[in-house]
């Protein structure tokens, strides 16, 4: 009488080499894929915050016919939240009294806050700058150039890239 081995089902030593390989091809390209898609969700979110910082500084000059001064934060020039304006009505006005909280930008493109630069006083114009991590379409409608003491242009980082500044003024 014969005996028979039962069949084995599996995969084999080479079958499971090609899909484990086959499966880190594939997480490399998500990954850095991934990684870009951040990036943008990042810049997304400084353009944003500029959006919010605009509303709140013109909220603020609406009531106090001038912007707030610019103090210095971490080596670089930002709005002063100490600033202040007393209305007719007597009440004081700070940049606080029209956003809770100054948004700061991550550290990321290697910022700490929102560079804010004015005129002289009483600061009757401002520009608001941030550094982006990659080319953005909103960079073709921001300002360009030297405005109060920030770069607007893009800037070479130190590490052989350029640098990609998104400023812009009162709206």
């Amino acid at each position: 009488m014969k005996t028979h081995l039962p069949y084995k089902k599996g995969f084999t030593l080479i079958e499971l080499m090609i899909a484990i390989a086959i499966m880190a091809l594939l997480t490399g390209i998500i990954t850095v894929n991934l990684t870009k898609s951040r990036g943008k969700a990042r810049d997304a979110k400084r353009v944003s915050d500029i959006g919010q910082l605009q509303l709140a500084l013109e909220l603020y000059f609406d009531r106090c016919n001038k912007y707030p001064a610019s103090a210095v934060v971490s080596g670089q020039p930002t709005i002063d939240v100490a600033s202040s304006c007393t209305t007719q009505s007597g009440a004081v006005i700070t940049i606080n009294t029209f956003i809770t909280n100054i948004p700061t930008p991550g550290t990321q493109a290697g910022q700490v806050v929102y560079r804010y630069g004015t005129n002289t006083a009483p600061a009757t114009d401002y520009v608001l700058m941030t550094v982006l991590e990659g080319y953005s379409e909103v960079v073709k409608d921001d300002l360009d150039g030297t405005v109060f003491s920030q770069n607007c242009g893009t800037a070479n980082n130190g590490q052989g890239t350029a640098e990609v500044h998104y400023c812009v003024g009162p709206q």
